[in-house]
């Protein structure tokens, strides 16, 4: 799937399902209400599942080093563009877990993207300037880049 297509599924959920959906961890647009989270959210932008035909879950961390070695659905690249994504992974702070966190690039040069946050009640379009900043970190990691490959 080209980055093009999946920024398409993206702006088309976020039309079908934008201010409706629930942002609810380890949801995969399912439930009442409906929720999702982000790394579900981004599976449904490529035409996937969260979870893969193994069982496993896809979830920030694993989309993260995916990205920056196993390509099995992500292969990280040097800048942001249309239909890319941004990742950062979780983190554990003094015994707390704080998620990690993905989204789909719409426009670099205005820094919107298309994500399920509970910032933006569910599925949103954002305006992330910091996002975009050279060398800007998640969770004090640093924000990569990566296109779907699979």
């Amino acid at each position: 799937m080209s980055p093009a297509e999946v920024l398409q599924l993206a702006v088309a959920l976020l039309h079908q399902h934008g201010g409706k959906v629930v942002y609810r961890k380890g949801a995969d647009l399912d439930g009442d209400p409906i929720g999702c989270d982000c790394s579900a959210f981004l599976a449904r932008c490529c035409g996937q599942r969260k979870e893969d035909s193994r069982g496993l879950w896809w979830n920030t961390d694993r989309i993260y080093g995916d990205a920056q070695g196993g390509h099995v659905r992500w292969q990280q690249i040097a800048a942001p563009e249309p239909g890319c994504i941004g990742v950062w992974p979780g983190r554990t702070v003094r015994g707390k877990r704080r998620s990690g966190h993905v989204f789909v690039v719409r426009d670099v040069a205005a820094a919107l993207t298309v994500e399920c946050c509970d910032t933006g009640h569910g599925i949103a379009a954002m305006h992330r300037l910091a996002w975009f900043a050279k060398g800007a970190l998640g969770n004090g990691r640093p924000i990569i880049w990566a296109r779907f490959v699979g």
